[in-house]
């Protein structure tokens, strides 16, 4: 049996588009998330986060910057994983009228 030899394609030489349509990616993914305003990190899926008023809007803090406000939040939620948003929901049947 013929032995074949299988090259490696140089991750540098991608498409300028592809590299484009993977930085747009990236920026619409990273502007999609939610941060700490104090730490500036991520909170882990399953982590209580605590949401405050301010006048700008609801900023978000995680569970371990909380002790840094004296304020009581106006909420806590528990972190969904980023497929939450688009998961299936059921919804109850409507009936024949």
């Amino acid at each position: 049996m013929p032995t074949l030899t299988l090259r490696r394609s140089n991750p540098r030489s991608r498409p300028q588009l592809e590299d484009a349509l993977l930085r747009r990616s990236l920026g619409e993914h990273e502007a999609l998330r939610n941060r700490c305003v104090h730490c500036d990190r991520t909170p882990l899926t399953g982590e209580a986060v605590h949401v405050y008023a301010t006048v700008s809007g609801e900023r978000l803090v995680c569970d371990l910057c909380r002790p840094l406000r004296r304020a009581a939040p106006l909420r806590t939620e528990l972190m969904h994983a980023p497929e939450h948003e688009r998961a299936v929901r059921v919804q109850a049947r409507r009936s024949a009228a």
